[in-house]
């Protein structure tokens, strides 16, 4: 028995807590109801998903304009669309295509909003990359206006703002400027109250304070820095964003200006490239600012920026709906509810209901007959 522990405590150690976005459990379902669809957004986690779709096909109709766009609550579902034949006694067939990622793209991010600092109290750090400074790796309208805080690793990493957690991820342990690591970073995702979303990116392995569905307050620990994924020395990357869907239709999160606060009395501040600070909340100060000119560091790669994926790349569902050419039969079951065997068999019944009444009615006027 004890061995039989033992294998299980370490199976639900080695297992990640949250992948990412894949791992997330959301789906679109295709549900044939009668002799027609409906798709259904199935949504089991605790953040808002933003969902864009597309369907494409042969003699298709819907009750929804396409391409759609929505946002699925958490712990919910919805019905989003019916699909049926666009001219009736045909056959049809279609395909339906969707991306969706965390929040909310309907949502309005207080742009006003102040950050506490993301690091614990007492925590020096010098910025790294920065707005306005030398850009190599934040090169994607997902991370223009993210922030490296230099520090040394299991540097103790807080919440920003209030909010409520929707991904972890700490089981990465390799780190380093190796591409193929582009992926493979430690994360923690912390939704707020206007639908904007803080990560906190290359944490230590196995160091998440925190689980999927937490609500946080701001300076409550959540995990320890590190140098896990793509990554030049141990650094906090941090980025507010928002949900966005794009052209091409795929969910993606855009990045959001951030401002800081900290000292006492509180003092506002944007964080810009070689910025000296320590998160400091207790007493008066001020960042240290930077020289006005920087030499740019040699020896770092750009990272080129990231290409648009097409919309049949990730989160991809294909369904197709066939019917035979006798579609009159359906026909009549989308148009009343009733498959036509129920009607021909409803039929049946109230001739031979009719039959019987009349068989009845003729039994009790043949002794009348007689007498006359």
């Amino acid at each position: 028995m004890k061995w039989r522990l033992a294998v299980l405590a370490w199976i639900a150690f080695t297992l990640p807590a949250w992948a990412s976005i894949k791992e997330y459990p959301f789906r679109l379902d295709t549900r044939q109801a009668g002799r027609e669809h409906s798709l259904v957004a199935i949504n089991d986690g605790p953040a808002s998903i933003t969902l864009s779709a597309q369907i494409k096909g042969t003699n298709v109709a819907s009750d929804r304009n396409w391409p759609l766009v929505d946002v699925i609550p958490p712990h919910s579902s919805k019905k989003l669309a019916r699909v049926f034949a666009a001219s009736p006694g045909e056959g049809y067939k279609f395909n339906t295509r969707y991306s969706h990622g965390f929040g909310s793209s309907q949502s309005e991010p207080d742009a006003d909003f102040a950050y506490r600092l993301p690091l614990g109290d007492g925590v020096r750090t010098t910025i790294g990359q920065a707005p306005g400074g030398e850009i190599t790796t934040h090169t994607g309208v997902d991370s223009q206006y993210a922030i490296d805080f230099t520090v040394p690793a299991n540097s103790p990493v807080v919440a920003a703002r209030d909010g409520l957690v929707i991904d972890v991820t700490d089981t990465f342990t390799r780190g380093g400027e190796d591409p193929v690591l582009l992926d493979k970073a430690n994360v923690i995702t912390v939704m707020h109250a206007d639908g904007s979303m803080a990560s906190y990116v290359h944490l230590a392995p196995r160091s998440a304070r925190v689980q999927m569905g937490d609500h946080v307050a701001a300076g409550q620990l959540l995990a320890y820095s590190g140098n896990t994924g793509y990554s030049s020395g141990p650094h906090l990357h941090f980025a507010v964003t928002k949900a966005t869907v794009r052209k091409n239709g795929i969910v993606a999160n855009e990045s959001l200006p951030v401002t800081f606060y900290a000292f006492k009395p509180p003092l506002r501040f944007h964080a810009t490239q070689n910025m000296e600070l320590v998160a400091d909340y207790e007493h008066p100060g001020e960042p240290a600012k930077p020289p006005q000119v920087v030499e740019p560091r040699p020896g770092k790669p750009k990272l080129p920026a990231p290409e648009d994926p097409g919309l049949d790349v990730p989160d991809g569902l294909t369904i197709e709906a066939r019917h035979d050419a006798e579609y009159w039969l359906d026909e009549v079951e989308r148009r009343t509810g009733y498959p036509l065997w129920a009607w021909f068999g409803g039929s049946v019944c109230l001739f031979v209901f009719l039959a019987l009444l009349n068989e009845l009615t003729s039994t009790f006027r043949r002794p009348d007959a007689a007498e006359t």
